[in-house]
């Protein structure tokens, strides 16, 4: 991550004073230890009006709308593989947003404060050393849940059986974990970089000092693991996905009104959702662009791009907070859970996204839950067949007895059932619903 690098840079630009070096000083050596010369630098305005304005804003507003992300995505009746790697992004999203914000304001603070004793530089020295490892761990999370989400759009739109098989909640969930091991084994030497001395300044230890350390683990590490296996994975398989989704436009053009309604809705949705992974996937990559080549710069090339490495921050946090926004307009389903949570369902919203009742008409806003007691039309054609068929395996007739009661005129009675499959008033809806015997 780009903050990385920042911090890293601002620490081999602060030097320390000994005071014992200044005119008219009458101290003990050990109160020179522990002063706190300020170090005031030419204010960098672009990066006080992102550090200490854009950032905070994004971060607290891009939390709020990840946790609705995860409370939508954990939702029993959004279950699937797809919501399953959002839900785990979204959780990603929200430490890597609350984290940056503990990060950022009080570094820029600690700057225009020339580095003294103050307050804000303390909390700065003391937290760091764990906030950055974290963060970081949840970026790397983030960038291998997108392959992930990659992954199962590719497997789901050019396997659309077998991903029924590979593409399970459950076996989703276990990647996750997978994914979260993997990342916080892979940045733990984080955790040792950064270090406090005697008076509580935060200083670069002895491991990231190390030539081979950062050679290899921060330049090549980086490279490889965060660089250039997940973005090639990302892209290659979304020109396949965006290739196959494009094709399968055109032969739904080509075959419209040949389809029934439930399948081409079923088409319909799946598309959308191909196309919600692809924006995303696309938008992570476009916005994590400037941090990559400012990673390469300062660790690579040595060179500092000034005030590139602010905006590359930024960007990270407004990707991660703007998610919500990419669901919001590819995801009804989405959508519709947003407002009934928020408004509930007789908000005049739900009109205007034009939610029907079959969908919402079971919300229960005490507890949160959502009882789905209506049935699509495949499952409800496939009850009456087996209810047909158990009729007849349950009331045999033979061939005799029935020409006898036709020919008595007599009219057949079949016997009643429970729970039969009707029709409702409600359009394209079919419920269980219980007849009188």
């Amino acid at each position: 991550m780009a903050m990385n690098s920042t911090i890293i840079s601002l620490l081999s630009n602060t030097t320390l004073v000994d005071a014992t070096d200044q005119p008219g000083y009458s101290g003990t050596v050990k109160d020179a230890m522990c002063t706190f010369p300020t170090n005031f630098a030419e204010v960098d305005y672009i990066s006080t009006y992102i550090y200490l304005l854009a950032i905070p804003t994004i971060c607290v507003l891009g939390a709020g709308a990840a946790v609705m992300c995860i409370v939508v995505f954990t939702r029993k009746q959004m279950r699937s593989s797809l919501n399953v790697y959002l839900a785990g992004l979204s959780v990603f999203d929200l430490i890597l947003l609350s984290f940056s914000a503990l990060i950022f304001s009080p570094l820029q603070g600690c700057v225009l404060q020339g580095h003294g004793d103050t307050t804000v530089c303390h909390f700065f020295w003391r937290s760091t050393p764990w906030t950055l490892p974290i963060s970081n761990i949840a970026q790397c999370g983030s960038v291998w849940t997108c392959v992930a989400v990659t992954v199962d759009r590719f497997l789901a739109v050019n396997y659309p059986l077998h991903s029924k098989i590979w593409c399970t909640p459950r076996r989703a969930a276990t990647i996750l974990v997978a994914i979260t091991v993997f990342s916080i084994v892979f940045k733990a030497p984080m955790f040792f970089e950064l270090t406090n001395d005697d008076c509580g300044r935060l200083r670069t230890s002895f491991l990231r000092d190390n030539k081979y350390y950062k050679e290899y683990y921060v330049t090549f590490g980086y490279l490889i693991a965060l660089l250039l296996i997940p973005w090639t994975i990302m892209i290659i398989l979304n020109v396949f996905v965006v290739k196959a989704v494009h094709k399968a436009y055109k032969i739904r053009r080509s075959m419209q009104g040949g389809k029934n309604n439930q399948e081409e809705k079923d088409r319909r949705n799946s598309l959308r959702c191909t196309l919600m992974a692809i924006a995303m996937v696309l938008t992570f990559l476009v916005f994590n662009v400037v941090a990559a080549v400012n990673n390469l710069a300062e660790t690579v090339f040595e060179v500092s791009l000034g005030f590139w490495s602010p905006i590359g921050n930024l960007l990270i946090c407004l990707n991660s907070a703007s998610n919500i926004v990419i669901y919001s307009l590819f995801g009804a389903r989405f959508r519709q859970m947003c407002v009934l949570m928020l408004c509930g369902r007789q908000s005049r919203w739900m009109e205007w996204l034009k939610v029907g009742r079959s969908m919402v008409s079971d919300w229960d806003g005490r507890d949160g839950t959502t009882r789905k007691t209506s049935l699509d039309a495949s499952t409800a054609l496939l009850s009456a067949r087996r209810m047909t068929i158990s009729n007849f395996i349950t009331y045999p007739m033979s061939s005799r007895r029935w020409s006898k009661r036709s020919q008595s005129g007599a009219p057949h009675q079949p016997a009643a059932r429970k729970d039969t499959v009707i029709y409702t008033s409600a359009q394209n809806r079919l419920s269980l619903q219980s007849t009188p015997s």
